[in-house]
């Protein structure tokens, strides 16, 4: 084998785990609750992008920044006792110190409801992501969240 295609395809087989890391990361760090760490992720002047309202809504919901990001994330996830998200699949294109990627992801949220009984919120997403490689390794340049479907009814336990 060739050098030159062994490093070639060593680089990208790392790329692509540590892209799938990143989006784990993500997901995990959603999960914990902590919107600041989430926001490290992203580029400096990295958006989060969101058509929650499905791909009929007029125009989505852009953070740019960190800050901003970590603010949107803090007050979004404030209304939900819980949060795990399942992630799927993810398929990614890499050329050099870019890349872009789709990800899948089921997002369970358990929240009280009326008269406080408990209730889960499912979520499926499509994540449409732009990834960057700096010095601290890859990070989200862009993601763009869309959402296919949602269900809410009670949690039983």
């Amino acid at each position: 084998m060739d050098h030159t295609l062994r490093d070639d395809l060593g680089a990208t087989i790392v790329d692509r785990v540590a892209l799938r890391a990143l989006v784990d990361t993500y997901a995990r760090r959603v999960d914990g609750g902590d919107p600041d760490a989430v926001a490290e992720l992203f580029t400096a002047d990295g958006s989060l992008v969101s058509w929650l309202d499905g791909d009929d809504a007029p125009t989505p919901v852009e953070r740019r920044g960190r800050a901003r990001i970590a603010a949107a994330l803090r007050a979004g996830l404030a209304r939900y006792d819980r949060t795990t998200h399942v992630v799927g699949g993810h398929v990614v294109s890499i050329d050099g110190g870019v890349a872009t990627g789709d990800a899948v992801c089921l997002a369970h949220h358990v929240y009280a409801g009326a008269g406080g009984a408990r209730r889960l919120l499912v979520m499926a997403v499509r994540y449409a992501d732009r990834y960057e490689r700096g010095h601290g390794g890859w990070a989200f340049a862009r993601r763009e969240l869309r959402l296919d479907w949602r269900q809410d009814r009670p949690l039983e336990e």
